[in-house]
């Protein structure tokens, strides 16, 4: 969603894959070279790393996740090299503590993604030290509400987005890149 509302308001946008479903949800083959084949070659280049990304529309690139481990350091030099780039840079890091430590870097935006659902704000407040943005996932199904999760993280929403099954349904036809754009305005401001 996010990468398609950035692409709505004419930003150039790479994805960074650090788990490897971002490929999946958008129909793009996950066995494909990129992140940890980029942090493993001896050059450590924004030309090396700009030659794994794969167009996804005329303004939406994405950088796979590649095979191989992720070097936290290594990875930093990306970062340091995305941010000096005029695009936006999104990247799923994942979940856990592991995932935290692969975008502990002040090149980085810390957003995070959070559903109302207490679980979920017990656990992000355990692992995450740093929040720039936070976008809750309101879920009407769950009783509680974005200024619950606001409270219980202690750091103000950025945006606020409905959880519809559509999505699900989308991501299931590979159509998720195109059609989340709809739900993608109140990012718009975000980014």
């Amino acid at each position: 969603m996010a990468a398609s509302g950035a692409a709505r308001r004419r930003h150039e946008v790479v994805l960074v894959d650090l788990t490897g479903d971002v490929a999946v949800a958008v129909g793009v083959s996950s066995d494909l070279p990129g992140v940890a084949d980029w942090v493993s070659a001896g050059e450590l280049s924004l030309g090396a790393a700009t030659a794994l990304q794969i167009d996804l529309n005329d303004r939406v690139r994405l950088l796979p996740r590649g095979s191989g481990e992720l070097d936290p350091e290594r990875l930093a030099t990306l970062w340091s090299l995305l941010s000096g780039k005029p695009q936006v840079a999104i990247v799923d890091a994942g979940r856990g503590l592991e995932a935290v430590a692969l975008v502990d870097d002040d090149n980085v935006r810390r957003l995070l993604v959070v559903s109302t659902c207490y679980y979920a704000v017990y656990r992000a407040v355990r692992l995450i030290g740093r929040v720039d943005d936070m976008i809750v996932m309101a879920d009407s199904m769950r009783s509680l509400t974005v200024a619950d999760v606001e409270c219980g993280v202690g750091h103000g929403a950025s945006a606020s987005l409905p959880v519809d099954p559509a999505i699900a349904r989308w991501a299931d036809a590979g159509l998720l890149l195109d059609r989340s754009a709809r739900l993608s305005k109140p990012l718009d401001q975000l980014l």
